[in-house]
């Protein structure tokens, strides 16, 4: 599903002549290994447990943390580059770790949520959608995205151009969305109950 998100008129990385997803894959390998180790001493459960003592009336909230982290992703199309490669890197991160609540809530695009509630993947689609509307208005945008991911590659020389932001966030939220179908296709699926 992540593989899935971003539109092809705004995929640039299959026109490069780069390593692809299954780098992705060798990375979240190592990653997740890492993470499950660093976890190994906190005895988190393998599988979901119920939340018996949740009240279904209660309004779920996301938590300060990620309520930032979420805020920051909708906002990937105008913010520094430097700044969403921090915020995916963090995010990457927490989506490696084997908590099984966390997988769920940062992996499962399947997750039913309340309304008003979102998930790392609704935020995407929002994300998505936006960038959907945006490409519609910039002339020559298939052109230009490709010129920023040459530049960020080191490719070609730098230069100035409209909208440079908005291409270097697409470049970001391309490689995040393989990197997360990665790191989801690592762990596979969480465990049922027992």
């Amino acid at each position: 599903s992540f593989l899935c998100l971003v539109p092809e008129e705004a995929k640039t990385s299959s026109c490069m002549e780069e390593g692809g997803y299954d780098t992705y894959v060798h990375d979240a390998l190592g990653l997740v290994q890492a993470c499950r180790a660093n976890a190994a001493p906190c005895g988190w459960p393998p599988a979901s447990q119920p939340l018996d003592a949740c009240h279904p009336e209660a309004t779920f909230y996301e938590g300060h943390f990620l309520k930032v982290l979420f805020d920051r992703m909708t906002r990937i199309l105008d913010q520094p580059y430097s700044l969403n490669l921090q915020v995916t890197s963090v995010l990457s991160r927490l989506a490696a770790f084997p908590h099984p609540h966390l997988h769920e809530y940062l992996l499962d695009p399947y997750l039913n949520l309340a309304p008003g509630c979102r998930s790392l993947f609704s935020v995407l689609v929002r994300v998505i959608g936006d960038l959907m509307q945006r490409l519609q208005r910039v002339p020559h945008f298939r052109a230009k995205l490709l010129l920023v991911r040459r530049q960020l590659m080191g490719l070609v020389p730098g230069e100035q151009m409209d909208h440079a932001m908005l291409f270097k966030g697409v470049v970001v939220l391309e490689e995040f969305c393989k990197e997360l179908a990665a790191i989801a296709l690592v762990k596979g699926p969480p465990e049922g109950p027992p």
